[in-house]
């Protein structure tokens, strides 16, 4: 069995008297590209903000590459990059230019920008200003910023969301292929059946904070004829 990028044991998490999650257990696989699917408001987001450390949970464990996030989270997160939020960039910068300032901030070498860009496939680019940049090559821009330092694990949200069909498809295929070509582990949330046929090797589907299926996705047709 490979070893597990993630791993959620017996969670709980409640704002006030609402609880979001309730026992969740979830093991993604590594170097999977693994979709957390569920409809909105049903616990995908505060999963998230919890592998993230943005949050804590009221019971359970969380371990991420192979340590608890809590007691290591500062070591967890330089090996994790996130796409929690829609992207913000600066429209008069050129893309080389404003991931300079990413590598800056971590102290890594301009070689590492053309690296990420030339993963999400926008190395031509890089000398064009980002405001002439469409939906989709702003996100994969915003991936590029992401990758930057090698992580291990990707941690995306709602990746695809608001884009035409052809940045879809441009994401679907760069997430499908980012495990062999950066050497790291993909885990995002859709609510988008689709996404998970077409680009993941591993899925959960999550209702009203709970797991309900887990399974790669040459278990998926079986599965999921038994559960929705």
């Amino acid at each position: 069995m490979p070893s597990a990028a993630i791993e959620l044991q017996a969670v709980d998490k409640s704002y006030g008297p609402r609880r979001i999650l309730k026992d969740l257990q979830l093991v993604v696989p590594e170097r999977s590209v693994f979709a957390f699917l569920g409809n909105n408001g049903h616990g995908k987001s505060t999963t998230i903000r919890l592998l993230a450390g943005l949050a804590a949970p009221d019971r359970g464990s969380i371990r991420v590459l192979g340590k608890d996030i809590r007691q290591h989270r500062r070591e967890v997160l330089a090996q994790m990059g996130c796409l929690i939020e829609a992207p913000s960039s600066y429209p008069n910068l050129t893309a080389r230019e404003f991931l300079s300032i990413g590598a800056c901030l971590k102290q890594l070498p301009r070689s590492e920008i053309d690296r990420a860009l030339e993963l999400v496939g926008l190395r031509p680019d890089r000398r064009q200003r980002i405001e002439h940049y469409s939906l989709g090559m702003r996100q994969r821009l915003a991936l590029a910023h992401a990758l930057l330092g090698r992580p291990r694990l990707l941690v995306l949200d709602e990746p695809t969301n608001g884009l035409d069909p052809d940045g879809i498809r441009d994401i679907r295929a760069l997430l499908s292929g980012l495990p062999e070509a950066a050497g790291c582990t993909i885990f995002f949330a859709s609510h988008y059946l689709d996404e998970v046929e077409k680009t993941a090797t591993h899925l959960a589907v999550l209702h009203e904070g709970t797991i309900r299926l887990q399974a790669s996705a040459g278990e998926l047709e079986r599965q999921l004829a038994g559960v929705l």
